[in-house]
């Protein structure tokens, strides 16, 4: 889950109109070719001329939303003033709208970290905007999806409630194999063999990559290497852009570090080798998460008491990007998209992988 968007242009947004359009439009290709900061003035400019602007609004929060994960010094409150905005602007944008439900959620998630009283608050605003998008666009999803995480992971007192959470995956399952499925496996009684799972329904649909991809995840999350990596290499012969799970390989080898530093010597080498991996993949991966990759080379590096080789490296990453995401998790691919196309990525924020 990578360099090649997902189609789906509304039909009420087309860059090929206005020049604040252009711009806006201008913006994310900096951005997505590391000049954060000349994307983040043009935003700016675009915005002191027409405050109303949603698009820009739009762009500047996933900006935001960068940075917050590279160290820029943006905090989630910010994100979520020019998402609103973006919204208040374009109420029936739904890629805005989705977005929103995204960024409330990450809010949501990050207070669980903290352990504040906000949580059960957040986790309502994120159901009901994730409900919202539901009403403009039936058959988004993944925001069905996220629902059914949300109601059948969480326990009672955070907003869990398995009953909701049954309803949505039996609406995904009449609406879509994949997230139907998705939706079975989150709610799946505990104990339940996923790899079995997976394997079934990867026979079913012709070994798409899909459940393919979601095959050597099960296998990856019950300790099996060999199988995990067998599943993401088919996947990513039929299709390149499930050349990210190289990453969830690479980073599988890291936590393993982790937790035991004694296998560093054995697990680093090998997190190193999917890391260089995914970086000569064809076609060449996008420059946000080339940085990110060369960051967690880095630490691969100094680990193994590389420092020289490790310095060099970060600074080749600096580069290309200086506020790529210095975070342990992959960066989330919504981030990643052309402001001209809808939505569709959709990534657990309960999983590792």
């Amino acid at each position: 889950m990578l360099i090649l968007v997902f189609a789906g242009i509304l039909g009420f947004s087309s860059f090929a109109g206005s020049a604040s359009d252009q711009e806006v439009l201008k913006a994310f290709e900096l951005r997505m070719s590391g000049k954060v900061d000349e994307a983040k003035l043009l935003l700016e400019s675009i915005l002191k001329k027409d405050s109303t602007n949603a698009k820009a609004h739009f762009e500047m929060a996933r900006l935001k939303h960068y940075l917050l994960t590279g160290g820029g010094g943006t905090k989630i409150d910010e994100i979520l003033v020019s998402v609103n905005k973006a919204t208040t602007y374009d109420p029936k944008n739904v890629t805005y709208a989705y977005y929103k439900a995204i960024v409330h959620f990450l809010n949501a998630f990050m207070a669980m970290q903290t352990g504040t009283t906000e949580v059960k608050k957040n986790i309502e605003l994120t159901c009901s905007q994730f409900k919202k998008v539901l009403t403009m666009k039936p058959d988004y999803n993944e925001a069905a999806l996220y629902l059914v995480e949300i109601y059948g992971m969480l326990p009672k007192d955070m907003g869990g409630d398995s009953v909701k959470a049954k309803e949505y995956a039996d609406g995904l399952e009449s609406k879509s194999k994949y997230f139907g499925s998705r939706a079975k496996a989150v709610i799946a009684a505990k104990g339940t063999d996923l790899v079995k799972f997976w394997l079934d329904r990867v026979d079913q649909e012709k070994r798409n990559a899909d459940f393919l991809v979601e095959a050597g995840k099960a296998y990856l999350n019950n300790d099996d290497l060999v199988n995990a990596e067998k599943y993401f290499q088919e996947a990513i012969k039929s299709d390149p852009a499930k050349n990210i799970q190289l990453l969830d390989l690479a980073r599988y080898h890291m936590m393993v570090v982790m937790q035991n530093k004694d296998l560093a010597n054995t697990n680093l080498p090998l997190s190193k080798s999917f890391l260089e991996r995914y970086l000569k993949t064809v076609p060449e991966p996008i420059i946000p998460l080339k940085a990110y990759a060369m960051g967690l080379l880095t630490r691969t590096e100094m680990f193994l008491g590389n420092k020289a080789e490790a310095d060099k490296i970060m600074e080749e990453a600096k580069s290309l990007d200086k506020y790529f995401s210095r975070a342990m998790g992959i960066p989330n691919l919504l981030l990643f998209d052309s402001p001209e196309l809808q939505m569709h990525h959709y990534f657990s924020f309960f999983s590792p992988f």
